[in-house]
């Protein structure tokens, strides 16, 4: 689901601010974009993301900001250094009638004599801030989430019963379309033997319809179908990570659609199933994003 969420935490030496952006991804991506100086952070708010998300892309950025500076560790190569002095004082003695070296000459020539260290990152004594940042922005963007979640449940909740209602209406159909079939074959065999002047078997009649009764015989997939429905109202209206067991059942309720509508061989149930798998779709998109 998508979301937004910031937070900023200070300890007085440091102030950490981690901003988090989520959109819709079947599975967990985080891209963490963070200071080099503190990369050993890092695992601490992936870890702690992945605490509360399960799903979605989410981009993260850490800004930190050095509230008491420490001073930066400044080395020089004293050799390199008076090497170069020697070398540029041999050239202007030589060429420039003895002109006195100065610092400067030797800075805008040669610089790797020169090195500077920042100072070291105590990740665990910074740990704490991070901590605490992510912490505030990840409330943030879970309450984004929660109210998106809370509409989609609506909906998919509104979808639930307009599928309830569809799969009630094809099991109407069952006693109709074997009906139907009676009566079309009563006429056919009617009809032919009339031609040939003989006698209807009644048995045989009612041994052609029990065969395609059993054939057309769509109920369990309909019994098993509305389990689904209430398993399906259970897993919304419940608390935690249901996304992956929606999936499934997801799967379940199509193959059951699937089944009923290659038995029934009818334009109504056709129709009905056609309703039923738009409804099934549009559920799966908005399953993918579910927790």
């Amino acid at each position: 689901m998508t979301g937004f969420g910031t937070g900023t935490a200070s300890d007085g030496r440091i102030s950490v601010t981690i901003e988090m952006r989520s959109v819709n991804q079947r599975f967990l991506e985080l891209n963490i974009r963070m200071p080099h100086a503190y990369l050993a952070l890092e695992d601490t708010i992936r870890n702690g993301i992945k605490e509360q998300l399960h799903r979605g892309k989410v981009d993260v950025f850490v800004t930190v900001q050095d509230l008491a500076p420490e001073t930066p560790r400044i080395q020089i190569d004293y050799a390199s250094l008076t090497a170069c002095r020697d070398a540029l004082a041999a050239a202007k003695n030589k060429l420039f009638d003895g002109v006195p070296v100065t610092l400067s000459d030797i800075i805008s020539l040669n610089t790797d004599w020169f090195s500077q260290e920042p100072p070291v990152i105590d990740a665990d004594a910074c740990r704490p801030v991070f901590q605490q940042s992510l912490a505030r922005s990840l409330q943030g963007m879970m309450t984004m989430r929660e109210r998106e979640g809370a509409n989609i449940q609506a909906d998919l909740l509104r979808r639930a019963d307009t599928m309830s209602d569809i799969i009630e209406s094809i099991a109407e159909r069952r006693p109709l379309i074997i009906q139907q079939y009676e009566e079309r074959l009563q006429k056919k065999m009617t009809a032919i033997l009339e031609k040939l002047q003989a006698q209807p078997e009644q048995d045989r009649l009612l041994q052609e319809v029990a065969v395609y009764a059993d054939k057309v015989d769509f109920t369990e997939e309909v019994v098993r179908f509305r389990s689904h429905v209430l398993q399906l109202r259970g897993l919304l209206e419940a608390h935690g990570d249901t996304g992956r067991k929606l999936d499934f059942l997801i799967q379940e309720m199509n193959r059951e659609t699937n089944t009923i509508g290659s038995k029934a061989q009818d334009l109504q149930v056709t129709e009905q199933v056609l309703r039923l798998k738009n409804e099934i779709e549009k559920i799966r998109e908005q399953v993918q994003n579910i927790e």
